[in-house]
């Protein structure tokens, strides 16, 4: 079995001439990697939103008909506290103490009951290291209602999935609920990772954080709201569902767009460039100067600079998404960038494409071991 071999970096290329411009910035501001105010203070203002919405849900002081937009306010939020914090403390660019990423990586996610142990496995083992190579990267594993990858196998309905993408997209966030985590848990073997075996306490950590997402978001509100359980279970369905919508919206366009490429792998293990290049022409960068994009996203905005860069917080995406630009077109590197709009567009045209028949079979992936050179 061949590992994934990337191209060397050479002397001048891209992305060494991308991170000496990256590391004169921090030296020149003397600033850290690290996250710095804005991080905690957006994590501060989220959090009062998130707490302060539940709790007007509970008091519930105004007519009933506002329960379900508050149900949404705190849906989301839990959603924008995941990507801009948790996904920080994944990255373990919070704070310089592991144990403490660690710790607030699992109470970031509690809020909507997903393992932030799992995931940051999958992100930061499986696809930061293969983006879009399928088989490599868990992000884009085959399933029956998707084709997310042209190296994937055609099915008919699949030349209709742009019309009903919007559907299976309400249902994202229930399905890693009930029944993905589930897999990702039990399972030894997940895209490049083989032999996994997760630490005991994370178990028990995966079951108090469903058990503190459920009772949270829907056994108390059955207890306490003046409301038929039929419509507590169906505003909560709504709130998930309207969560899973803006995940999409935020998440898919950065790596699912019709300017994003799919590597297919060679024989001998060769993937055709460098490990820079492939995170160049796999990912879509979307309003990365914008800050209200910023605030948002977590950096999702920026998200060639993510990956480029994954140990530096997102605070400094900005400034470093300008560096990558400019180097890019320097040295005749790619860089795909949209507008907001212009990014969920391109999903959907991605989304076309792909349900298209292709003209001859497609080829998958070698299994894959750890790429053997990454700057």
């Amino acid at each position: 079995m061949n590992a994934i071999r990337f191209e060397q970096e050479t002397d001048g290329s891209f992305y060494r001439v991308a991170k000496q411009r990256v590391n004169d910035l921090f030296t020149r501001t003397g600033k850290s990697r690290l996250a710095d105010r804005s991080i905690l203070w957006k994590a501060a203002f989220y959090f009062a939103v998130l707490i302060g919405s539940y709790t007007l849900v509970l008091v519930h002081p105004f007519p009933n008909w506002t329960l379900l937009p508050l149900a949404f306010v705190y849906g989301l939020t839990a959603l924008l506290l995941v990507i801009n914090v948790g996904h920080e403390a994944a990255h373990e660019t919070l704070f310089r103490s592991k144990f403490w990423n660690n710790v607030v990586l699992a109470l970031s996610f509690a809020p909507i009951g997903l393992s932030g142990y799992l995931w940051k496995m999958r992100h930061t083992k499986s696809h930061h290291l293969f983006p879009n190579v399928n088989g490599c990267d868990s992000d884009i594993d085959e399933n029956p209602f998707l084709r997310l990858s042209p190296n994937h196998a055609w099915r008919p309905h699949f030349r209709y999935q742009h019309l009903y993408a919007p559907l299976i997209y309400l249902i994202v966030g229930v399905h890693s609920l009930l029944w993905q985590e589930f897999g990702y848990l039990f399972k030894k073997q997940l895209a490049n990772m083989t032999n996994i075996k997760h630490p005991l306490p994370q178990y028990l950590v995966f079951a108090l954080t469903k058990a503190f997402h459920f009772g949270a978001a829907l056994v108390v509100p059955l207890l306490v709201l003046p409301l038929p359980w039929w419509q507590v279970v169906l505003g909560y369905l709504a709130m998930t569902c309207v969560g899973s919508l803006a995940f999409v919206a935020l998440l898919g366009p950065s790596h699912y767009s019709d300017l994003a490429e799919f590597p297919v792998v060679a024989t001998d293990g060769s993937i055709g460039h460098t490990w820079s290049i492939h995170n160049m022409v796999t990912t879509c960068d979307w309003s990365p100067y914008s800050p209200v994009a910023l605030f948002i996203s977590g950096g999702f905005n920026t998200h060639s600079s993510h990956h480029l860069f994954p140990k530096i917080s997102h605070a400094h995406y900005p400034a470093i998404a300008r560096i990558v630009e400019d180097t890019a077109a320097e040295c005749g590197v790619r860089y795909n960038r949209k507008s907001s709009l212009g990014a969920i567009g391109s999903h959907f045209r991605f989304l076309r494409n792909m349900g298209r028949k292709p003209e001859r079979p497609v080829t998958g992936c070698i299994d894959a071991q750890l790429p053997s050179h990454l700057p």
